[in-house]
């Protein structure tokens, strides 16, 4: 009885000292936070604004690298934006002599500013634009608010550990190349909503309408 335990705990003890020599310790993970608020006043300080322009069409999409030189951004499409959704990628990226070092680590969507909220500023001064923030997976899409066209927002990324060009993990990007653009892939498309004027007008014509068609009906 006693030489078949020994041998069962044996058994055991050598299933999980070949489980722990095989064991390798899990990926560190990245987590990546935007933020879409009211203009940020101290990058005006020091740099102007860049336009969204109208050649950027409602749901369509544009990718870009973040983090990136964060600035303020000008609604320049010509539409109401109503929501942003932003899809995160995969983060394309090596560096074995960084501290610590990556090899294309694995990105999400987290609470990087500690605030326990994803997507929301807690950057005193910055007041958020739109209420709702959902997270799908890799997709992150804020809502219940609008960005008038011509007006100026601010939409910042930030990460977990900080893979801003030149911030100790991502070397420094020169300063004659245009793009400032970060590791980490982010596609992003709006959708537009009608002024309020026009929707005002669509309201009173068919009001009109109706009225109209009423009082033919009763004269007939």
């Amino acid at each position: 009885m006693t030489t078949i335990a020994t041998k069962i705990a044996l058994s055991v003890l050598g299933a999980a000292g070949i489980s722990l020599l095989s064991w390798t310790p899990a990926r560190a993970v990245i987590f990546v936070e935007p933020i879409v608020t009211t203009v940020n006043k101290d990058i005006f300080k020091m740099r102007e604004p860049r336009t969204l322009g109208p050649n950027i069409l409602p749901g369509q999409r544009i990718e870009y690298g973040v983090p990136d030189r964060a600035n303020n951004l000008i609604n320049g499409t010509g539409n109401n934006i109503g929501s942003f959704v932003f899809d995160l990628k995969t983060l394309f990226y090596t560096n074995a002599d960084s501290n610590p070092s990556f090899d294309n680590e694995p990105v999400e969507w987290g609470d990087v500013d500690g605030d326990g909220k994803i997507g929301f500023s807690s950057i005193p001064g910055l007041e958020d634009i739109f209420t709702n923030v959902t997270v799908k997976g890799n997709l992150i899409t804020y809502s219940g608010g609008v960005i008038p066209d011509g007006e100026t927002f601010y939409n910042f990324f930030s990460t977990k550990p900080d893979l801003t060009p030149g911030g100790g993990i991502i070397p420094a990007i020169p300063a004659d190349q245009e793009d400032k653009d970060g590791p980490i892939r982010v596609g992003a498309s709006y959708t537009a909503i009608p002024e309020s004027t026009n929707v005002l007008g669509v309201l009173v014509f068919g009001a009109l309408g109706v009225a109209f068609k009423l009082k033919r009906s009763l004269h007939c």
